[in-house]
């Protein structure tokens, strides 16, 4: 079963490069980060660091980045990106019908948003990389990749979040 982060862009990520991606990544403070995630040890953030690799794929599905850390063997990260208009619509549909169960102010900016979009991203988390550094790496990759498309995250809690001054910033969360 998977876990997603997944990133409505207005705004088209095709053009981002491994080595765009590795270069935010570090430039990234990993152990505060971890620790906004509920992992404290600052063991568990360097093994995953000491592991850390980002390449280039071209699988099926739109698959175009894979993320790896940890022991050899570990599930990877996939990183998606879909641009077919019929995949988007069927992406869009699905975060409004999400977007019904959801509750905060936001609601109306994100429901505006979904109506520009060209392009998702979403990453594809295993159910058990929630708990390890696996949600923390998808975390940051997902707010950069929101940050070049102008984009909006849906986190795998339901919680729907912007970039605001290289932040993100929630704005509204299923109940």
């Amino acid at each position: 079963m998977a876990a997603w982060f997944t990133v409505y862009c207005s705004r088209s990520v095709e053009h981002v490069t491994v080595a765009e991606i590795q270069s935010e990544i570090n430039g990234w403070d990993f152990h505060t980060a971890a620790e906004m995630y509920g992992i404290d040890s600052d063991e568990v953030v360097d093994q995953a660091l000491a592991s850390l690799k980002l390449d280039r794929d071209d699988g099926t599905d739109g698959v175009r980045f894979r993320l790896t850390y940890g022991q050899p063997g570990f599930r990877p990260i996939l990183i998606h990106i879909w641009s077919d208009p019929e995949r988007i619509e069927e992406e869009r549909e699905e975060a409004e019908e999400r977007l019904a169960r959801v509750h905060g102010d936001g609601k109306e900016v994100i429901l505006s948003h979904l109506g520009r979009i060209v392009e998702v991203v979403a990453l594809e988390l295993g159910l058990g990389q929630l708990e390890d550094m696996g949600v923390v790496l998808a975390g940051m990759v997902s707010e950069y990749l929101a940050r070049v498309g102008d984009g909006l995250i849906l986190d795998p809690y339901n919680g729907w979040w912007a970039i605001e001054n290289d932040c993100p910033v929630q704005l509204a969360r299923a109940e």
